[in-house]
């Protein structure tokens, strides 16, 4: 298979089309501010996603261990069998979240620029 040069102007044009739409929408990650921890629907704690500390939270089926660090926070230990939950590692942008859900626990990053809807199904 071989370009041609029609080919090759095409790719290049599209190459800074996609970079031109990313650099005016922006990539859509947002820096969260805030780790909230949520049990069981109701918001337990909440911190500044800068300061490094170590949570305990109980729940269901026992204690959850919440780590923020750097920036990041993810859980660390959960007393649930799949440990899906610590698998799923660190988040550290706006609107993202992990869970463990056999223990109904909840981490969830919030930023000052929510995205207050995700889609319309209308």
């Amino acid at each position: 298979m071989s370009f041609n040069r029609g080919d090759k102007i095409l790719v290049v044009l599209l190459v800074f089309f996609n970079a031109g739409l990313f650099y005016y929408f922006g990539s859509g990650f947002n820096r969260g501010d805030w780790v909230v921890i949520q049990v069981e629907a109701k918001t337990v704690a909440r911190f500044p996603l800068m300061t490094d500390r170590v949570a305990h939270v109980q729940g269901r089926l026992g204690t959850t261990e919440i780590e923020i660090k750097q920036g990041k926070a993810r859980i660390v230990r959960s007393p649930c069998k799949l440990k899906i939950c610590i698998k799923s590692g660190y988040i550290q942008y706006a609107d993202r979240l992990s869970a463990c859900l056999p223990n109904r626990v909840v981490v969830r990053i919030e930023g000052q620029n929510q995205r207050d809807l995700d889609a319309v199904v209308g």
